[in-house]
């Protein structure tokens, strides 16, 4: 009865290879021991396939009520570290610069500059994200960084409430940057066709960067139709780098047109007025810098 038993278990139940196989007792049979596995090579296949993760049994009831054997992997627990302070919170970013880099001295002689980037969230959806650069790395950033310009953060994720005038409170996440870099472009900036040899995924990434900051860039599409450009003109070209993209180039992402006549009817509702798609870094309340 019990070798019936013994020998009925669902075969999931066989996946977990013991360390020893299991043998019958010769009590029960005067025949030689019998393997309750097909083949030597199988189990030492087996053995080989399961030898990382262990295995559980559990019990759970079928459809007839009846308790069934499962098999549930035991995968090893994560080790663990000690805690520091200088991974807690860490965070790593790619985004555009889409504000001028301002610079203060504290009067304890340390500088701190902020400057804002827009994250891509998707590709119809940014965030704009502080960042803050202290002593050293802030006089690089007021130095180096430019509005459209790419770059990569290493830093502290920090949390900031602030009570606005109307007496609610708003929540502003900013980047205490700890690492900065920049982004290596993937096309010559001085080539004599700028953009028209960009792959999809550049071209996505300079529209990308085109939506962050509008203001940026020289749209041309209005002196193309009246005729005062070239119809192979760029449609947009940036103000300080020259790179063009063209409403119906090639590589562009299938979003660019909607995007478009958001933006232009943005633009006529605000009478023209606010392009710039950014925010102006403010020093004073909500950003106290000292605590960092």
């Amino acid at each position: 009865m019990a070798l019936g038993q013994t020998l009925a278990l669902p075969k999931a139940i066989l996946l977990c290879t013991p360390r020893n196989p299991l043998f019958l007792s010769s009590s029960l049979n005067p025949n030689p021991p019998i393997r309750l596995f097909s083949s030597p090579s199988q189990t030492t296949k087996n053995t080989r396939r399961f030898s990382a993760v262990k295995c559980a049994l559990t019990y759970n009831n079928n459809d007839n009520g009846q308790e069934e054997r499962v098999t549930v992997p035991q995968y090893p627990r994560p080790t663990e570290i000690p805690w520091q302070k200088e991974i807690c919170n860490t965070v790593h970013l790619i985004g555009y610069v889409t504000t001028v880099v301002q610079i203060r001295y504290l009067p304890d002689g340390r500088a701190v500059s902020v400057c804002r980037i827009s994250v891509s969230k998707s590709s119809l959806e940014t965030s704009s994200i502080i960042l803050s650069f202290w002593n050293e790395l802030a006089h690089a950033a007021f130095q180096h960084l430019e509005k459209g310009t790419q770059i990569y953060v290493c830093g502290r994720l920090i949390a900031d409430t602030v009570e606005t005038e109307d007496g609610t409170e708003q929540t502003y996440y900013k980047v205490n940057v700890k690492q900065l870099n920049f982004i290596e472009r993937a096309w010559d900036l001085n080539s004599g066709t700028p953009g028209k040899n960009l792959s999809s995924a550049s071209r996505e990434e300079l529209w990308q960067a085109f939506f962050a900051n509008p203001a940026d860039w020289w749209d041309n599409r209005k002196d193309k139709t009246d005729a005062q450009r070239h119809p192979r003109y760029p449609d947009f070209k940036h103000k300080h780098t020259g790179e063009a993209l063209w409403v119906e180039g090639r590589f562009n992402p299938p979003w660019v047109k909607s995007q478009l006549e958001i933006l232009d009817a943005r633009r006529e509702a605000f009478g023209f007025q606010d392009q710039t798609g950014g925010m102006n870094v403010n020093f004073g309340a909500g950003n106290d810098y000292s605590a960092l």
